[in-house]
């Protein structure tokens, strides 16, 4: 197979390629392209040394898939080029999550869509993927009537030169920090994203509408706080929801431990889950002092990983199996 990464040298794009080598797909050709002050710099792959080329038409000729690690004006601006040339597209920005003609897809909880042969795939928001994994079965066995989140995102989704101020800051610490709201370390950033007329912030309304289409709930009541911690990898949630069907900690408990999620007594942390491939979910409990049918867990699982490029790369490894 002949695929392609546009974004290589970015946070996702690097971690794309180190999961390729283990991958179920066997790549026979890896083209990488990258900002044009990467073109020609060389980056190590399971398939040796491979030079960043140059973006252009021709970069697309003869790919069967490429992954888009880039930002979304980058996407719209390319991803139709790669599609003309009829390249299955695999893009993990927001361009087209929302757009009813591509599926958002967890391969987990939605991976049938891909039966339909897409040409564009959308790859979700780094707290929805894993998320909707934890969420899917606890909707098909009890229904969900209300959501509410709480996310505890690592300052690596803000991308690389979020993560060099960090370690700027704490080489630097205790001396002279970043100035004002951009600090991390010692910080805690309440806002991702701008903020709308009524107070959303741009982060918050994508965990909203992604996660209302994947689990095809377009009319569930959602209610998102989303924050930046000072960590370096991994996010977290804390998820408290309403089941239609009343029931238990302990059958929620099993419904998600017969599925797709590690299951835990205790709160997994974010340093003990960077690296790995799993979604994991702790302290689950019943709400007796809130409302009837409410129940909440901590959710942790890598951003990187199973929130961007392993779930990219699952897309494709299921979409291949289609074929």
């Amino acid at each position: 197979m002949r695929i392609g990464i546009v974004g290589a040298t970015g946070i996702v794009g690097r971690e794309l390629v180190s999961l390729l080598a283990t991958s179920k797909l066997k790549a026979t050709e890896l083209r990488l392209s990258a900002t044009t002050r990467s073109v020609g710099k060389k980056v190590a792959t399971h398939l040796g040394e491979q030079n960043i080329a140059e973006l252009n038409v021709g970069f697309f000729s003869g790919l069967d898939l490429c992954f888009f690690c880039v930002s979304g004006g980058v996407s719209e601006t390319w991803v139709p080029v790669a599609k003309a040339e009829k390249v299955l597209c695999i893009d993990n920005s927001s361009r087209y999550r929302m757009e009813a003609d591509v599926p958002l897809v967890v391969p987990e909880v939605n991976g049938e869509l891909l039966r339909g042969q897409p040409q564009i795939i959308a790859n979700p928001n780094c707290i929805v993927s894993p998320l909707t994994v934890a969420l899917n079965p606890i909707q098909l066995k009890f229904g969900l009537e209300d959501l509410c989140i709480s996310t505890y995102q690592s300052v690596s989704g803000a991308g690389h030169e979020a993560m060099a101020q960090l370690e700027t800051e704490l080489t630097n610490y205790p001396g002279r920090l970043s100035q004002g709201q951009g600090q991390f370390l010692l910080n805690i950033i309440a806002c991702i994203g701008s903020c709308d007329s009524r107070g959303h912030s741009q982060e918050e309304m994508k965990i909203i509408q992604e996660t209302r289409k994947i689990l095809d709930l377009p009319a569930l009541p959602m209610a998102v706080t989303a924050v930046r911690v000072p960590v370096k990898r991994s996010h977290c949630q804390a998820v408290t929801f309403i089941t239609k069907c009343r029931t238990s900690a302990e059958e929620i408990r099993q419904v998600l431990s017969a599925g797709d999620v590690r299951v835990s007594d205790v709160a997994p942390q974010p340093i003990a889950v960077q690296g790995t491939n799993q979604v994991y979910v702790g302290r689950i409990r019943e709400n007796r002092e809130h409302r009837p049918r409410s129940y909440s867990f901590w959710l942790a699982a890598d951003n990187l990983r199973k929130g961007a490029a392993l779930n990219a790369l699952s897309i494709a490894e299921h979409w291949w199996a289609l074929q």
